[in-house]
């Protein structure tokens, strides 16, 4: 009987432990990193009745006959699950992602906790505010970095520490400089001018009478033929003249039609003459392009008649060519092949305007019989340079094309969006010497025909380009000497006018004296990243006197590199180059700190300058649960938890710092709601085991009665 008493006893007396622990984790569920406990039992000793006996013969053996004498505390364990994590903004809350622990000082030894909910002290010392006691971590070296040899310490936040001052030692510049911005000048030009074509003209240049242009190119294919005879071929050349084309002509004739001495010659005027006088009939000759974008006006230019009798000649006349400079205004047609209109006395007026300023009216008289006036205009030639002293042209346009500011354009080497035979004028680049209201016109002095009017009409002006600025385009940034004084850098950009390569200067507002790599030029590869950056003076980078009393300034410019876009481009873009950064700054006062996943604490400064003050490091064990709880959500090492491995979160330790959280407790209370009822039923069946064996003993009494 006293044996049931016992156990029961034993039974009630530690499903109370059970209880004690479930009520800990129940009371503790909103406790900041709180881990839940667990008792497990295990059963007490065993008095032995009778032994185990072997089997003997045909006989079995027989098990030990043994009586249990209660229920123990097996092991009141520690669950180490990760608590959900709560987010509240404050940026000193830190919660732990994993199994490792924060460490704290007390002054006289080191614990530890799951408990991130620190507060800053009067000394800016990071700590758990239950206590005093202090963050362990390492502390950053005044310039932000973790010397070797640093140890780990009290961590400390020195809100009011200021930073000195940093001199500027590199510019980097980035974004577009809009590959069109050469700065242009206006471009017009009149109506086409002829004049007749002559024995040396290229076929390539051909006109007809009426302004058509052959459009005989080389590589084309002529086919000549007379009747009953096979075609003959003949292939355009460069530089192929009417001389030339007479006498493919003439060798067809005689050789592939057997017409014996006939005779094919083009005068200085241009005409072609087919001679019979020595021949037979000439019947059916015709002459055109195998293209048929050319065809029709070449076989009506050269047209012949069913029949060029023996003994006779036939003449083509009316082949025009371009006008050129050498060209007598009095032999030159317009562009349908009309005669100009001018006779001589015609007053030539010329009238415009430059930049929006009207010029001076130059006038000329045409063919002035006074041979002495060298106002008097009789050639083309006579012509472009009356103009280009009224619109105060120079020689070029100051291009790379280096293209004279007043021309015909010529036949074959002639700008397509141009008439060949045209008087083209280039203003200079710039729209303060753009060129506007163009007039060139005669009027007719006698007031009889013939009249200037086909003239005036063919000298109408179409502007192919307008005047434009040349590109410039600045950015300025603010860069430091050592003393923290600040300086505005301006850095012009201005397009040089060649293709691909921009100038650039740098200059400066207050009373800096410039030393030397203020001015060179920047050259972009075709794919539109820099090339190259040279200095007008051999420099190799941008330096200043601040004139403060402070060390001269060198300062590297970062423009990029070949291949790369991330410095300055230039493409097809609007041009939106900044300087970007720079490296230096003044002296700055810490206001407030970031803290990331790796437990690194950033100082950000009223300068703008932020760099790492401290790095927190965590606890790591080989048997967490085996920490010995001291009160206040500490813990310390106990001889079965393991030393404490000091790593870096998130580097060296799987661990996570989240900043502005809690992890909150890891408390379940459904389950602790069902432990307390299973504990509860294990003490009333315990104490029913009690009052049982109270009842039989009572029996056991009253025997002797």
């Amino acid at each position: 009987m006293v044996r049931s008493l016992y156990s029961g006893i034993s039974g009630l007396r530690n499903h109370q432990v059970s209880m004690d622990v479930t009520g800990n984790n129940i009371a503790n569920v909103n406790t900041i990193g709180f881990k839940a406990g667990r008792v497990t039992f295990e059963e007490s000793m065993y008095q032995l009745l009778q032994g185990a006996t072997r089997p003997a013969g045909n006989s079995g053996g027989t098990n030990p006959l043994q009586v249990g004498l209660g229920m123990s505390i097996g092991s009141i364990d520690t669950i180490l699950t990760q608590g959900n994590l709560q987010t509240t903004g404050q940026i000193t809350d830190l919660a732990l992602e994993g199994k490792a622990y924060f460490a704290f000082s007390s002054g006289n030894g080191t614990y530890y906790s799951r408990n991130g909910g620190l507060q800053l002290d009067a000394v800016g010392r990071l700590v758990c505010p239950t206590n005093g006691f202090t963050l362990q971590g390492m502390m950053a070296a005044s310039d932000g970095t973790f010397p070797p040899g640093s140890k780990i310490g009290d961590i400390r936040v020195p809100y009011g520490e200021k930073a000195p001052a940093r001199e500027t030692s590199t510019i980097a510049y980035s974004c577009n400089l809009d590959s069109d911005s050469e700065g242009l000048g206006t471009v017009a030009h009149t109506n086409r001018f002829l004049t007749r074509a002559s024995d040396t003209a290229t076929l390539t240049s051909l006109f007809d009478s009426s302004g058509n242009d052959l459009g005989i190119e080389v590589g084309d294919t002529l086919l000549v033929s007379v009747s009953g005879i096979d075609e003959g071929r003949i292939v355009v050349t460069e530089g192929m003249t009417l001389n030339e084309l007479a006498t493919e002509i003439q060798n067809y004739l005689r050789n592939d039609a057997g017409i014996d001495f006939v005779a094919v010659n083009v005068t200085a005027n241009g005409e072609i003459v087919i001679d019979t006088s020595l021949s037979a009939n000439v019947n059916g000759l015709q002459i055109h392009s195998s293209r048929p974008g050319s065809n029709s006006y070449i076989a009506n230019a050269l047209s012949f008649p069913p029949s060029i009798e023996a003994g006779s000649s036939y003449t083509i006349d009316g082949l025009m060519v371009p006008a050129v400079e050498s060209s007598l205004l009095s032999e030159i047609f317009d562009a349908n092949g009309e005669p100009l209109g001018l006779e001589p006395g015609d007053v030539i007026t010329i009238n415009g305007s430059i930049g929006g300023n009207t010029i001076e009216p130059t006038t000329a008289i045409y063919e002035n019989p006074d041979l002495t006036d060298t106002s008097s205009v009789r050639t083309m030639g006579d012509l472009l340079n009356l103009i280009q002293q009224a619109y105060s042209l120079p020689e070029t346009d100051g291009t790379v094309y280096n293209n004279p500011t007043v021309s015909i354009n010529a036949a074959d080497t002639a700008d397509d969006r141009i008439p060949d035979g045209a008087i083209v004028i280039r203003g200079q680049r710039e729209e303060a010497f753009s060129l506007t209201g163009l007039s060139i016109l005669s009027n007719n002095f006698n007031n009889q025909t013939p009249s200037p009017a086909r003239f005036n009409a063919n000298m109408t002006f179409t502007e192919i380009q307008s005047a434009r600025d040349t590109g410039v385009h600045s950015t300025s940034i603010v860069v430091y000497d050592e003393s923290g004084d600040a300086h505005t850098v301006t850095t012009t950009f201005i397009h040089s006018g060649v293709p691909n390569e921009w100038l650039w200067e740098i200059t400066t507002e207050g009373g800096e004296q410039i030393l030397s790599g203020n001015r060179g030029r920047i050259t972009f590869g075709q794919d539109g990243s820099p090339a190259s950056m040279n200095f007008d003076d051999s420099s190799t980078g941008f330096r200043f006197d601040p004139m403060n009393g402070s060390n001269i300034v060198s300062i590297d410019l970062d423009i990029g590199t070949p291949g790369s876009f991330g410095g300055i481009t230039q493409f097809r873009s609007p041009s939106t180059t900044v300087a970007r950064y720079q490296d230096g700054y003044p002296m700055g006062k810490l206001q407030e700190i970031s803290i990331d996943e790796t437990g690194e604490i950033t100082g950000i400064y009223s300068n703008g300058v932020s760099k790492a003050i401290a790095r927190i490091y965590v606890a790591e064990f080989n048997n967490p649960a085996g920490l010995f709880k001291v009160g206040d959500s500490m813990m310390a090492v106990s001889n079965n938890s393991g030393e404490a491995v000091m790593l870096r979160p998130g580097v060296g330790s799987s661990t996570k710092i989240k900043p502005g959280a809690l992890e909150m407790s890891n408390v379940e209370l459904a389950t602790e709601f069902t432990n307390m009822i299973s504990t509860q039923r294990g003490f009333q069946a315990n104490a029913r085991v009690i009052t049982t064996s109270d009842s039989m003993l009572q029996e056991l009494v009253q025997l002797v009665r």
